[in-house]
This record gives structure tokens, C-alpha cells and sequence, in this order.
């Protein structure tokens, strides 16, 4: 129970902490200006629990707290705010968005190790931090690239996501109409929280 407790408190702290800064650095103000790029975001986020649903290969520890609860939480306000504050503060020349860029890639690889090792996120299937720093970095460019080449970014996630489909074996069924509902299901049931579940037990 104390565990429990413990863990639902990070998650808190965490998902504060994202809506503190963006508040704090005035990000908020630029919402009207970027909100596209933060449905994109939400929107490939979603995605990736749609076609991963049963081959997730990092999702976050859900002890105390409901899991569906941290999946909504986390792709329609801490990744879409994440990118606000990103795009918010975007330097103009060429040199300072790279050096921008190195920096938010490296502290949010950063905060996920920490966090990880923090039992807030597990990963599965060959997935690590490493894998963790590269969407990193597809996220905060392809978002960037968003706000000028809509077309493109697009594509570029199309591709990405290909690849990772292909990388990490990710199963995928071709469903009939009388199945449409099956993803709305498989957000309680999947064998990946069965999975998480026994290893927690064994811990």
C-alpha cells in the first residue's frame, strides 16, 4: 500500500511539475500558435498505444494509479505541453536551434532514466532508453517541422513508424467491421500489464 502511495505521488509530481513550467516560462501564451502541433504529437502518441496495444514496449507503471488514467493524462496534456514549451522558446538561427535541440534531447533522456529507475515506466521487448532518446529527438524535429511542412512531418512519421513496427516485431491484425470495437477492449485486457503484473509479483 505504501508502495502504491509512493508511486502515484512521482506520477503527481511529474505531470505538475510539466504544467508548472509551462505556466512558469509563459508557453501557455503560444497555445493559439502551436496547438496544431500539439494534436499532432497527442495524436501519434495515441497511435502508438493503438497499434501497440498488445505489444507495448515501454508504458508507464500504473501501482495506485489507474493506468488508463496516466495513458490519457500523458498523450492529451504532459507530451502536447512538453512540445509547447519546446516550440515556445525556439531559438532563430541555425546554429542555437542545434545546440537547442542537443539540450532538450539530452535532459528529457535524462528525466526518462531517472524516472524509469524510479519504477514510473518499463520497458519491453528490446525497448530502452537509448530507443527512448531517438523518439526523443523524431518528436522534437518532426514537431518542429510541423509548424512549416505539415506534409512532411507527416510522411516522416509514416516512415518512422514503419520501421519501428518492423524493429520490434509489433503484431498486427487486419480487423473486419464486426471487430471495430476490439482496440476499446484491449485497453483493459493485453498481455503486456499480465506480463508487467507477474514480473512485479517476482520482484
Amino acid at each position: 500500500m505504501r508502495r502504491k502511495r509512493i508511486i502515484r505521488n512521482r506520477h503527481c509530481v511529474l505531470v505538475l511539475s510539466v504544467i508548472l513550467i509551462t505556466i512558469l516560462k509563459g508557453s501557455w501564451r503560444e497555445i493559439p500558435k502551436y496547438y496544431k502541433n500539439m494534436v499532432y504529437v497527442s495524436l501519434i502518441n495515441a497511435l502508438y498505444y493503438l497499434l501497440c496495444r498488445r505489444h507495448l514496449v515501454w508504458e508507464f507503471i500504473p501501482n495506485g494509479v489507474n493506468w488508463l488514467a496516466i495513458r490519457i493524462v500523458h498523450t492529451v496534456i504532459v507530451t502536447p505541453l512538453i512540445v509547447l514549451v519546446f516550440l515556445s522558446k525556439m531559438p532563430n538561427t541555425l546554429f542555437k536551434q542545434f545546440i537547442y535541440f542537443v539540450r532538450w534531447f539530452t535532459i528529457s533522456s535524462a528525466v526518462e532514466y531517472f524516472i524509469h529507475k524510479k519504477h514510473l515506466i518499463l520497458y519491453a521487448h528490446g525497448w530502452n532508453v537509448f530507443w527512448s532518446g531517438i523518439l526523443y529527438v523524431k518528436m522534437f524535429l518532426y514537431s518542429h517541422l510541423f509548424t512549416k511542412r505539415p506534409i512532411l512531418s507527416l510522411f516522416l512519421s509514416l516512415c518512422s513508424t514503419v520501421y519501428f513496427i518492423f524493429k520490434f516485431k509489433v503484431p498486427l491484425k487486419i480487423m473486419h467491421f464486426s471487430r471495430f470495437f476490439q482496440p476499446l477492449v484491449d485497453l483493459y485486457y493485453h498481455t503486456f500489464l499480465d506480463e508487467l503484473f507477474t514480473r512485479k509479483k517476482f520482484l
